[in-house]
């Protein structure tokens, strides 16, 4: 089976997709990764095999200029159904749109050129859903983790794809031949429709394991991680006032940044340890509690080692990710300005986290859910199945008897 994987260009994004890749190449399946010149140094140091499309262009979603210098209103991308949170994720949708629009021609002349037979895409490169209807073939949707897209921002997506697949001859952006959900139902959103639950496997890049994260410190260790995008857009004070907040208590403080926050950040105080570009997976087993902002490559992976959370959401889906960790009891979440910009109180929410035993034991239990769950290695029958089954693939029927969830494809209530 020649499987071609389609996803957005950003890193995190593609780190979501490594596993299911991974587990497709271990049986024995051809996979190409199919993305723009920035993100192939990404696939080969997941071990994937790369073809260049297009030109460079991480993606962008344009929040940015709508937001003041803090990051408020963004609080409304939990409120969705209010007029500024619809607002805030068609504003997305058009960015998600946009990227399919640019690129669509170069993924169609690889793909008829590769032929794939499946293609399995991030669930935001709608351009997957795009290739995968015009060559006929299953487009596996493949969530990056906590998923609040369904409702404004899929529907104003369809409606600004809507002439350009006219143009290829379809009716509209087919659907998904069915989803595969990473994220662990304690922390999926409400009305985020059902999908194959697969394991999180955290995949957070190669790297060298240092030696002081072969064993948990004698001290109580705070790993600080506010993900790629959030420094470069809001700049380095969220991460400054967590590590002030956090030099009052007697903890030992890692933070993780990539070289060029690093250089935006500064200098931070004496005995702070700064790791540059250090894949998590390496060393958040021996972390008492992660502060982060919600994303959810580095908040499930925190998940899936048992790690508690202090998650203070700037942007898309970080809100919903903090209130589901809060209702899961494995968190703090703090999201008014207010309280990310008080430092007294980013102290204290930090140590009631590791002083109280319930988050960890909260903790535990997501851990144990995520484990509980069926790995990437158990996907791949599912989607060889689905590949030597064109006429079948799109009933409910063989969806439940090979997938073994319930299919997208067909209306039910919200859980």
């Amino acid at each position: 089976m020649r499987v071609l994987a389609v996803p957005v260009p950003a890193s995190t994004h593609l780190a979501a997709l490594v596993p299911v890749c991974r587990a497709l190449r271990a049986a024995g399946h051809d996979m190409l990764v199919a993305c723009q010149p920035d993100l192939i140094p990404a696939v080969r140091a997941a071990g994937l095999t790369a073809a260049e499309v297009g030109t460079d262009a991480q993606l962008t979603t344009g929040i940015g200029r709508f937001l003041p210098e803090s990051m408020f209103p963004a609080h409304d991308f939990a409120r969705r159904d209010t007029m500024m949170g619809r607002y805030l994720w068609e504003a997305l949708a058009l960015s998600f749109a946009a990227h399919a629009e640019e690129y669509v021609e170069d993924y169609l002349r690889l793909a008829r050129a590769w032929r794939p037979d499946l293609v399995l895409h991030d669930h935001i490169a709608l351009v997957g859903r795009v290739v995968g209807g015009v060559l006929d073939v299953p487009a596996v949707s493949h969530r990056w983790g906590l998923d609040p897209t369904n409702g404004p921002c899929e529907a104003k997506a369809k409606e600004l794809l809507a002439p350009l697949c006219n143009r290829l001859g379809l009716p509209g952006v087919p659907d998904p031949a069915f989803i595969v959900d990473p994220c662990p139902p304690s922390l999926q959103v409400e009305d985020a429709l059902p999908g194959y639950r697969v394991r999180y496997v955290p995949f957070n890049g190669a790297g060298t394991l240092p030696d002081w994260a072969v064993t948990r410190p004698s001290r109580r260790r705070v790993c600080v991680c506010m993900g790629a995008t959030v420094t470069p857009l809001m700049g380095p004070d969220l991460t400054r006032r967590v590590v002030d907040a956090l030099s009052g208590l007697d903890v030992e403080v890692v933070v993780a940044l990539t070289r060029r926050d690093q250089e935006t950040v500064g200098e931070l105080p004496a005995g702070v340890r700064v790791v540059e570009s250090l894949p998590l997976d390496l060393f958040l087993g021996t972390c008492d509690l992660l502060v982060c902002v919600g994303g959810s490559g580095t908040g499930l992976s925190a998940a899936a080692y048992g790690v508690p959370q202090l998650v203070l959401p700037q942007w898309t889906d970080n809100f919903d990710f903090g209130r589901r960790l809060a209702d899961a009891g494995a968190g703090i979440s703090i999201t008014d300005a207010a309280g990310q910009y008080d430092v007294d109180g980013l102290r204290a929410a930090a140590a009631k986290l590791l002083d109280d035993p319930g988050y960890t034991e909260a903790a535990q239990r997501l851990r144990a859910e995520i484990e509980a769950v069926p790995s990437p290695h158990d996907l791949v029958r599912a989607l060889e199945n689905l590949a030597r089954s064109p006429a079948a693939r799109h009933t409910s029927a063989w969806l439940d008897q090979n997938v073994g969830a319930p299919s997208p494809l067909r209306v039910e209530s919200p859980r």
